[in-house]
């Protein structure tokens, strides 16, 4: 079959893949006290599946004060026919459902005993000043707990107690035909446990020696001897392999044995995450927190903290999409927008550069964070979670979300059905941190990656040398190398694995990589053989081994690694040299490109590809599912693509076939509709009747009424043009300038669509242009000044249990003393043709 007619017949039988709905986004559902009723779980499944949803994730939490009565506790007869009523009418409208096996998180709950609680140790010392260790409960209660889920967190290292703990799960899955369509764990936050009960037993099976005698290891010193780096890196890979093999292992089990998959947030783990995401069905991570987008007109909240949780990164996406794609596994998801901004503070148009990073990152199942369970009744704002972003029918862009939906689905549509096409693999040096003695364990903490010692700077440098240089690379751990090694992964497509800058590697994976170079695969270590291997036991046979084995990969040690890679055959993307960023893929016959400006440098430019392939498709998945035709020759196709915009470029050698071509627009003339703009405020909060007249755009909270500081809603702005006789009915676009939110845009009354992310223009079809024009332009605003005015006038809205509401920076939320937030059209708006 053609490739191209292969593409084309992806989307017609579109509604078969979307009955699963992986390609539309899903969200976190929040259900505050499991208070939930059928008429308005019905009503809330109704909203989100009209708004273009794909699923939701039961999380219940923490309830809402006067709720009481209405509460259902966790696991019980009531709660659990509330469950099976929401999957039955999730599938009727054609959502899935996922859920947490807890409330709130970790898990954990009443059933968990001191026995099968988190453990931690401290050192005890006798008369001679000798240490021996005495284990006890963290006592860690789970986080924002239902009703019924109250009670100690799990231990995560012992089999026993995890299946204990799953056991409840059976008779519920057993006797109840629950579609469900996956267990959920959500980020490893199991603060303070480095112990289980029967670790030295399990450490002397694993290890082959005792730990009892090196107690020493865990006492802070200023010097650690080699023996005790070794000891303490035995100790770190233990908790890492239990954690595996303990608690993922067995919960992947469970679910597989009730037909379910699972969703794993392997982050925040004291262990290697490549191989704890490897193992599940969904590896699952996260976007949480804000950053800073060279994006023109693109706003960070300056209220975030990277301080305090440092700056997204798309390295952290890749922890999760390296082992998917290794193990070439179809859906990789992220926990989205999570804090992204304050309350009521965050746009569509901060959120779609953070999604394009995902994918960018090879994320491909975007879940909100999220959406709260809200009665329909219940006054604005209804029932809230801590954290943002809220993404259910209360926010400010509900009406507007539909919008960036389309444009996820239209994305992950061709991502989730398309194959990584990265060439290189990147050596992920836990070792080093794991050789690095102290008390307690290492975690993988993804809010601030600077500080957990890994993404150091050199190895931050390593990467984004790699990525400039126009290569896609993936992370790889010691165990995937091995499995590499050993042919379990079948055709995997990796041509080269780069070993940083790094003092310690593992005998086995040092043996691993010389069968790998064998095979044809390239071995790049950068600027130094490691100096040691890992492991107390026979440590000085095994690194005499080293020694001698590490010498055949002299000629790979190299000071430049791009200059190295530069003579092997990969694929060299000339993107991110022009400021562009990408994610390629494979399609049975073709390659294509996910291509994202999240920068300034670029705007239109000659894109050349180092490829066989013949002719090119572009498709602009904000503007739709249709790929255009695009000239092709000599490798090197023209692209205009603004900051802040996105495509997929398809690259084929099959004939194309007759499909729209895609036009390259340069508008040198502008018209400036800078004056004389008539404005109204039409549906939304409060009523304002009069309307006005601006001499120039800016924000409406600065008109003259007292009230309109506090609007939340829509703004209807209206003005008019000429444009010259010669381009009467020809094409043009609209520039809006600086939009606080989104516009909907009417020229002679034809509706040219709403913008909602940056930036903020649209096209002008042939034949709407006349001689003189009209132009009306809708606009809506932030929730900010609405809640601002509700925390002045003490409206007792916050009213939920445990953490209540926060603001960003995890103060009490009050927004009673903000300042108004700019609203409306601020411009400047102009005419291109």
């Amino acid at each position: 079959m053609r490739v191209l007619r292969f593409v084309i017949l992806l989307f017609l039988f579109s509604n078969k893949l979307f009955a699963q709905n992986t390609a539309k986004p899903w969200a976190y559902w929040w259900w505050p006290g499991s208070a939930v009723n059928k008429p308005d779980l019905r009503a809330n499944l109704q909203k989100y599946a009209e708004a273009g949803f794909g699923g939701l994730h039961i999380i219940p939490i923490y309830g809402v004060r006067g709720e009481e009565g209405n509460f259902i506790n966790f696991l019980s007869p009531k709660w659990l026919e509330m469950v099976d009523f929401t999957v039955k009418e999730a599938d009727k409208l054609g959502l899935g459902i996922d859920m947490t096996l807890g409330t709130g998180w970790p898990f954990g709950g009443p059933d968990v005993n001191h026995k099968h609680a988190a453990k931690t140790f401290e050192l005890v010392y006798d008369a001679d000043n000798q240490p021996s260790l005495k284990s006890k409960n963290t006592k860690q209660q789970v986080k924002r707990a239902a009703p019924g889920g109250e009670g100690l967190v799990l231990d995560h290292f012992d089999k026993e107690n995890v299946v204990q703990y799953l056991s409840k799960f059976d008779s519920v899955f057993s006797k109840n035909h629950i579609g469900i369509r996956a267990f959920y764990n959500d980020s490893y936050e199991v603060y303070g446990a480095d112990w289980t009960e029967h670790f030295f037993e399990k450490f002397i099976n694993r290890r082959g020696y005792s730990l009892e005698p090196y107690l020493s290891i865990f006492e802070n010193k200023k010097e650690y001897s080699e023996a005790e780096k070794q000891i303490y890196s035995d100790y770190q890979l233990t908790i890492s392999e239990l954690l595996l093999e303990e608690f993922t292992n067995p919960f992947n089990d469970f679910a597989k044995k009730h037909g379910k998959i699972t969703r794993n947030e392997s982050h925040g783990s004291p262990g290697n995450v490549l191989d704890l995401y490897a193992v599940n069905n969904i590896p699952e991570t996260e976007f949480f927190g804000s950053k800073p987008f060279d994006i023109p007109l693109f706003r960070q909240d300056s209220e975030y903290r990277e301080s305090q949780f440092g700056q997204p990164n798309k390295w952290v996406l890749k922890l999760a999409s390296s082992p998917a794609n290794i193990y070439q596994k179809k859906l990789i998801s992220s926990e989205t927008a999570t804090w992204l901004g304050n309350h009521f503070k965050v746009s569509l148009s901060q959120i779609k550069p953070i999604i394009d990073e995902s994918f960018l990152g090879g994320v491909n199942h975007i879940f909100y964070h999220g959406a709260p369970y809200s009665p329909m009744a219940e006054p604005w704002p209804g029932w809230l979670f801590y954290a943002s972003t809220n993404f259910n029918f209360n926010s400010h862009f509900w009406n507007e979300l539909p919008l960036l939906n389309k444009y996820i689905e239209n994305c992950q549509f061709l991502l989730q059905n398309s194959k990584h096409d990265n060439e290189i693999l990147v050596y992920f040096p836990v070792q080093d941190i794991w050789h690095k003695p102290k008390k307690g364990v290492y975690t993988m903490d993804v809010h601030n990656i600077e500080k957990n010692g890994i993404f150091n700077e050199k190895y931050r440098s390593l990467l984004s040398q790699l990525e400039i240089s126009g290569y896609a690379f993936d992370f790889v751990s010691d165990k995937q190398i091995l499995a590499l090694s050993e042919g379990k992964l079948g055709e995997f497509g990796y041509k080269a694995i780069v070993i940083p800058e790094i003092e310690y590697l593992p005998l086995e994976t040092l043996l691993s990589l010389k069968i790998l170079q064998k095979n044809g695969i390239k071995v790049l270590f950068e600027k130094r053989l490691p100096q040691k291997t890992t492991g107390f036991l026979n440590f000085e046979v095994n690194q005499k081994r080293f020694s001698i084995e590490k010498m055949s990969f002299t000629s790979s040690r190299t000071d430049n690694i791009i200059r190295a890679l530069n003579t092997f055959n990969l694929k060299k993307e000339i993107m991110p040299q022009l400021g562009l960023e990408y994610l390629r893929k494979k399609l049975p016959s073709g390659t294509i490109y996910f291509v994202a400006n999240q920068g300034k440098k670029f705007s239109e430019g000659d894109l050349i590809f180092d490829t066989k392939y013949k002719n090119a498709l572009i498709l602009v998945p904000a503007k739709g599912k249709n790929f255009e035709s695009i000239p092709f020759s000599n490798k090197t196709l023209r692209l205009k693509l603004l900051s802040g915009q996105s495509c997929f470029i398809f690259l084929t050698n099959e004939v194309r076939p007759a499909i729209q071509n895609y036009e390259l627009n340069n508008f040198i003339n502008k018209i400036q509709l800078s004056n004389n703009w008539q404005f109204k405020f039409s549906e939304g909060w409060p009523s304002i009747s009069q309307e006005f007249n601006m001499d120039s755009l800016k924000s409406w909270t600065q008109i003259p009424d007292s009230m309109a500081q506090y609007f939340d809603g829509y703004g209807e702005y209206s003005n008019n043009f000429s444009v010259p006789a010669h381009y009467i009915g020809q094409k043009a676009m609209i520039e809006l300038g600086d939009v606080r939110e989104t516009a909907e845009v009417w020229i002679n009354g034809q509706n040219l669509g709403t913008i909602w992310c940056l930036p903020f223009v649209l096209d002008i079809p042939t034949g709407i242009l006349k001689k003189e024009n009209d132009i009306k332009i809708k606009v809506r605003n932030l929730s900010a000044n609405h809640i601002r005015y509700l925390d002045q006038q003490k409206v007792p809205w916050k009213k939920f249990y445990d953490i209540n509401m926060v603001d960003i920076q995890y103060k009490p939320f009050d927004a009673s003393g903000w300042d108004p937030v700019p609203s409306g059209l601020l411009g400047p708006v102009s005419i291109k043709y």
